[in-house]
C-alpha cells in the first residue's frame, strides 16, 4: 500500500514538472502565417473619406445643423460624422438648388465652412451660434436654427434657436 502511495505521488510530481516547464517565460518568436501582405493594399486618400484629416481640424466628430427659413424649411442641412474608418458627409442648400450630395462631394462643399468653424465644447450656445450664422452666412431672417455637436470626447450638444 506505501509503495502505490510513493509510486502515485511519484507520478504527480513527474506530471506537474513535465506540466510546469511546458509554460515556460521564454520569449518565442512565432512566424507570422496569416499571410497579411498590405504592399497593395489602396490608399485612400480622397477628402472626406479619412477621418485623420479632418481629427486634428475639428473638436467635433458629429455636427448635425437644420437651418430654416418662414417661406423654406429644411433650406441647409448639413449631417458631418467621423466614423472609426470613415467620414460621412451630406450637404443641402437651397441657394446652391436644392441637390442633395454625399460622401466626397458632400465633404468638398462643407470642408470650407467647417475649417471657419472654431467650435470649442466650453463655449456658449450663442457664441457656437453666432459662429455658425457667419461661417455658413446665414441670414438674420432666419426661422429655426438646430445644431446638434457631438465632440471628440462623446459630449453631446443640442442648441435650438427660434425667431
Amino acid at each position: 500500500m506505501k509503495s502505490k502511495k510513493t509510486l502515485i505521488v511519484a507520478s504527480l510530481m513527474l506530471s506537474s514538472a513535465i506540466v510546469l516547464g511546458a509554460c515556460g517565460d521564454k520569449d518565442e518568436i512565432t512566424k507570422d502565417v496569416t499571410n497579411n501582405n498590405t504592399s497593395n493594399d489602396i490608399e485612400d486618400t480622397a477628402p472626406g473619406e479619412n477621418p485623420a484629416d479632418t481629427a486634428e481640424s475639428f473638436e467635433f466628430k458629429k455636427f448635425e445643423l437644420e437651418v430654416d427659413y418662414p417661406d423654406q424649411p429644411e433650406a441647409l442641412d448639413v449631417n458631418y460624422e467621423e466614423e472609426k474608418d470613415s467620414t460621412d458627409a451630406e450637404y443641402k442648400n437651397a441657394a446652391d438648388g436644392g441637390s442633395e450630395v454625399t460622401g466626397e462631394e458632400a465633404m468638398a462643399k462643407l470642408k470650407p465652412f467647417l475649417e471657419k468653424l472654431r467650435l470649442k465644447e466650453n463655449m456658449s450656445d450663442e457664441v457656437i451660434i453666432d459662429q455658425i450664422v457667419s461661417a455658413f452666412g446665414i441670414k438674420d431672417n432666419y426661422s429655426l436654427i438646430e445644431a446638434d455637436i457631438t465632440w471628440q470626447n462623446d459630449e453631446k450638444k443640442e442648441i435650438e434657436v427660434k425667431k
